[in-house]
């Protein structure tokens, strides 16, 4: 968050128009993105291109040990998502200044994986001055409904049965909220990591060694604060 701005910054995974899958890894090192070859050929077997950028906030953690407020149903065990609603295709890894305009819930399997509705402010789109929903709606009609339709169509074709979308759009106070109440999250998840350098199956930082002695207070960034490194094969 940049608090003169009020504006969030979020890291691309799947560009607009993509028909594959890349995705920030939280359980290996420096958070790399790789892409998920299954989730491409779901992508690739739908046929329809993501007709938004896709990607997360990565100092953010979807604690499924705390129930959602809204839904009653526990957290995905991710960062928060991301749609950025705008023309411009970011590219895998971007990261991406960005005004939140509201959110949605996806209950799947049984948990909360809420989707962040964004636009990017430095886009050379109409809808980069949008500064809420209803801004949305008049700038760009049916934009919003185009992009929910499109996942619930996606989720409906590709996954089994247990996966709703909520239509509902919550306001913006209500997503930054939860966006607030994820990061605290991820602060507490970043105390919990032990000399391996993992919390709950999360990459936090490098392991330490004796030779580095006692751990200090955290009070640094871990790197996933920037991710966008892509996996390299050797």
């Amino acid at each position: 968050l940049d608090e003169d701005t009020g504006l969030f910054r979020y890291v691309n995974e799947i560009p607009r128009g993509a028909l594959q899958k890349f995705e920030l890894q939280p359980s290996l090192a420096q958070n790399v993105i790789r892409e998920d070859s299954k989730g491409s050929r779901k992508l690739q077997a739908f046929g329809r291109p993501v007709p938004f950028n896709y990607g997360c906030f990565p100092q953010t953690f979807r604690d499924p040990e705390e129930v959602d407020d809204i839904h009653g149903a526990p957290g995905d065990n991710d960062p928060l998502d991301v749609l950025d609603l705008t023309q411009h295709s970011a590219g895998v890894g971007e990261v991406v200044c960005c005004c939140v305009l509201g959110m949605v819930c996806l209950i799947d399997e049984g948990q909360a994986d809420w989707k962040v509705i964004a636009v990017n402010t430095k886009a050379k789109d109409p809808l980069a001055e949008a500064r809420s929903v209803e801004d949305a709606e008049r700038i760009a009609p049916g934009r919003i409904e185009e992009a929910l339709r499109w996942i619930d169509d996606f989720k409906q074709h590709s996954s089994k049965s247990g996966t709703t979308l909520h239509y509902e759009v919550q306001e913006a106070h209500t997503a930054i909220s939860l966006i607030e109440k994820d990061h605290a999250a991820w602060k507490r998840l970043c105390a919990e990591a032990d000399e391996s350098g993992y919390a709950r199956g999360h990459w936090i930082r490098s392991a330490r060694t004796e030779a580095q002695g006692h751990p200090q207070a955290l009070g640094w960034m871990p790197r996933m604060a920037v991710p966008g490194q892509m996996a390299r094969s050797p």
